[in-house]
């Protein structure tokens, strides 16, 4: 009675009657409906409805202010990668929720799983981006039929929000930045705000739109993209099995290794199944060898030796990954590249002057040997010279030139090779041989100072030929005609300086000039005949890439595949496991 000692009698009395109506009234009640005290209670107790935005955007909220402290994301208890946009995306729009309606049910998160699942056509995995968590948390918001826990829908919304922005990234920019496999481009990809395009993305309904908005647009890459699928499928139907190791052996053989051979060609279609009959490499086999060798960039001979043998020997699950890693580097370019550019493949030693995203130039060309690599970059090419000067860099002097001028004192008489602001002064006539060897020996001693810039006087003998094609850089890179017309013939060109070695200059030079009149073949070949120096400037400059792909597709999709002849493969497989935060290594025997 402690609460109650002060109350009247009257008051008791009316304290126990209102007690008594209102146990009336709850007996009265019907059965299921609440009372108005009950009503009170659950006020008190219950958990905040999942429509209410605030309590939702609350735990949005503290779901990634956790996952920014940790630098990863947690979702049905699994860490993942924690994109960096998303912080600031969420910041952006005050925490509101993107992927869950007002009624508290997903939207376009569907579309967004199959988007992600549609990854693996793009040569990634979609574990990378989360797909078992997404499907689990989706499926169990889903399962509580617009009455899931706040918990739930925020680990949803931020969860979804993640793998879209990584996922976008990963197409946009690439999964690793250009400066890991040392890729330098003057262009870089125009930047876009990921976030504003999600956000769009989930109202107007078009996830799987904005994503595939985001792939290179250059054709090589869809093509590759169909290549990969047919390459899988291979892999999964066991690939093809090795050619016995022997020795070559090319049309008129017979037997077992001829049997071998036969199938393997019949797998990757340069052969038809129905000439599988016999073990006789016949004419219709030595068309298919041929026709192997073209598409890899071998020597074109219908003998399987050394070279070829190798080639065909490549498992299956190293091309998948060939192919894969070169769809990751287009991802790395800018988009589009451009409605007229000059592309070079360093690995399949060919130069391509592309025009609308189609290929109206392609040459042979020679890259860099081995310890002179070509680097990988791009530039804008501003002029090309014609009948031009070759300034010979001071390694090529050290390591080439100085020795024969050594062994050779007439040798840069006969190269017409000059030390630029040294003279050669004569003894007078009459002189004695002692005299004239001294003068020589002088001379060739100021020479071998490195003092002096040589450079190579224009003519049939000078290394860059009758045209160079310059595009300023700090590689001191450019590409240029030759006179050693013996390299193109060869399958595997990779025996310069650094510099590129072009097949065809006249039709290049054509192609960067136009569309200036003044420039044609005709008007070309005229100035070089001149034997004068010229310098032509391009009326626009033109992007260069000098690039490096050991996986390429025809204009007809046909696939082919090159020696990584630079172990830039390699290199690019570290940087991919170093972005996931993973070391392994990777099979060194791609060919």
């Amino acid at each position: 009675m402690g609460r109650f000692r002060h109350i009247t009698g009257k008051g008791i009395f009316v304290l126990i009657l209102a007690l008594s109506i209102n146990g009336l009234f709850l007996a009265c009640a019907p059965s299921g409906q609440k009372t108005s005290t009950e009503d009170l209670q659950d006020t008190a107790v219950a958990t905040p409805s999942p429509h209410d935005r605030n309590y939702l955007t609350n735990a949005i909220n503290q779901k990634v202010t956790s996952s920014t402290a940790a630098r990863s994301i947690t979702v049905s208890g699994t860490n993942m990668r924690l994109s960096p946009a998303l912080p600031a995306f969420y910041q952006k729009r005050s925490y509101e929720a993107v992927w869950i309606d007002e009624n508290g049910n997903p939207r376009q998160a569907d579309e967004l799983v199959e988007a992600i699942k549609a990854s693996y056509y793009e040569g990634l995995n979609p574990e990378d981006y989360g797909l078992t968590q997404m499907e689990a948390v989706l499926a169990k918001v889903k399962s509580a039929n617009g009455k899931a826990d706040i918990a739930d829908l925020s680990e949803l919304d931020v969860q979804f929000s993640n793998s879209f922005l990584t996922y976008a990234n990963d197409l946009y920019y690439g999964q690793v930045t250009p400066e890991q496999i040392d890729l330098e481009l003057i262009f870089g990809e125009r930047r876009i705000d990921l976030g504003d395009l999600m956000a769009k993305a989930v109202s107007e309904g078009s996830v799987t739109e904005s994503l595939n908005g985001l792939l290179p647009k250059y054709p090589v890459y869809g093509q590759l993209k169909t290549a990969l699928e047919r390459y899988r499928q291979l892999e999964a139907a066991g690939g093809w099995q090795p050619i016995p190791a022997g020795p070559k052996f090319q049309k008129g053989a017979r037997g077992p290794r001829v049997t071998a051979l036969k199938q393997r060609l019949a797998v990757t279609g340069e052969l038809d199944q129905a000439d599988l009959s016999n073990d006789i490499f016949d004419q219709t086999l030595d068309q298919a060898v041929r026709k192997y060798q073209e598409r890899n960039g071998l020597y074109v001979d219908g003998v399987v030796g050394d070279s070829t043998f190798e080639a065909l020997n490549v498992p299956v699950s190293v091309r998948v990954k060939q192919i894969e890693l070169t769809m990751e580097r287009w991802r790395l370019l800018p988009q589009s590249l451009g409605t007229k550019f000059v592309l070079v493949n360093i690995a399949n030693f060919h130069l391509y002057g592309v025009e609308n995203n189609h290929d109206n130039l392609d040459m042979r060309i020679v890259v860099g040997k081995p310890d002179w690599n070509t680097p990988i970059f791009s530039e804008q090419m501003t002029h090309i010279e014609l009948n031009p000067y070759w300034n010979i860099p001071t390694s090529i002097f050290r390591d080439d030139i100085a020795p024969n001028i050594k062994a050779d004192p007439d040798y840069m008489k006969r190269k017409n090779i000059q030390a630029v602001g040294l003279k050669y002064h004569a003894p007078e006539e009459g002189a004695d041989e002692t005299e004239v060897a001294s003068a020589q020996e002088e001379y060739i001693s100021k020479v071998l100072s490195g003092n002096y810039r040589l450079r190579q006087n224009p003519g049939p003998a000078n290394p860059l030929g009758r045209i160079k094609f310059l595009f300023p850089n700090k590689h001191s890179v450019y590409l240029h005609d030759t006179p050693n017309r013996g390299y193109f013939k060869r399958a595997q060109r990779n025996f310069s300086h650094g510099c590129i070695r072009v097949e065809r200059p006249y039709e290049l030079a054509e192609f960067v000039m136009a569309p200036d009149p003044e420039w044609n073949h005709d008007s070309i070949e005229k100035a070089i005949r001149s034997g004068r120096t010229r310098t032509l400037h391009l009326a626009t400059p033109l992007p260069v890439y000098i690039l490096y792909f050991t996986a390429w597709a025809d204009d007809d999709g046909t696939v082919n595949f090159h020696k990584d002849i630079y172990g830039l493969d390699q290199v690019l497989q570290n940087a991919l496991l170093q972005s996931k935060g993973r070391t392994a290594g990777v099979a060194s025997s791609v060919n």
